[in-house]
């Protein structure tokens, strides 16, 4: 599954929402072989939000709007986990400059992601955050049904295994 959709802000700025499957060649076999085992075709996505054009700070309206675009995709696509990865490529405008743009967007990834659940009444989908120390902080969420926790925890230990090394 490949996705991408523009989105504009009311002052004319552009943001692009990519959705793009993880090539399962980086993750280990026996990882590999539980997503697909027993008939079951598990899609591992990741999500990338990019500015494409302007300068002002994302407004609440353009996060729904994202919220909205990812929901509605996630929701057609019942054996989807979902990745993101929090970067720190450019700085973000925040009140509070002790913390790192990355972990910014993962509180923000979180804040969206609990207000679309709660304005959708969603109620099996689920948001795991990991944060991980390395030579940076990093910020990776999934988000899956309950039903898929089996893979997620396993991706999980996957991910957690190869920054510790």
């Amino acid at each position: 599954m490949d996705f991408s959709v523009s989105i504009l802000s009311k002052s004319g700025d552009e943001y692009r929402v990519t959705l793009s499957p993880i090539e399962y060649s980086i993750i280990p076999d026996e990882v590999r072989d539980l997503f697909v085992s027993e008939g079951c075709c598990i899609e591992i996505v990741e999500a990338t939000l990019s500015s494409i054009k302007g300068e002002s700070s994302t407004g609440a309206e353009v996060l729904f709007k994202i919220s909205n675009v990812i929901g509605e995709v996630f929701a057609e696509n019942k054996n989807m986990i979902l990745y993101f990865y929090c970067d720190d490529m450019h700085e973000i405008a925040r009140r509070d400059k002790t913390i790192t743009p990355q972990r910014f967007r993962s509180h923000l990834f979180s804040k969206m992601f609990e207000r679309y659940i709660r304005s959708n009444e969603v109620s099996d989908i689920v948001n795991i955050p990991i944060e991980l120390r390395a030579d940076r902080d990093i910020y990776i969420h999934l988000i899956a049904r309950q039903e898929h926790l089996v893979y997620v925890d396993a991706l999980k230990r996957f991910i957690i295994d190869t920054t510790n090394k």
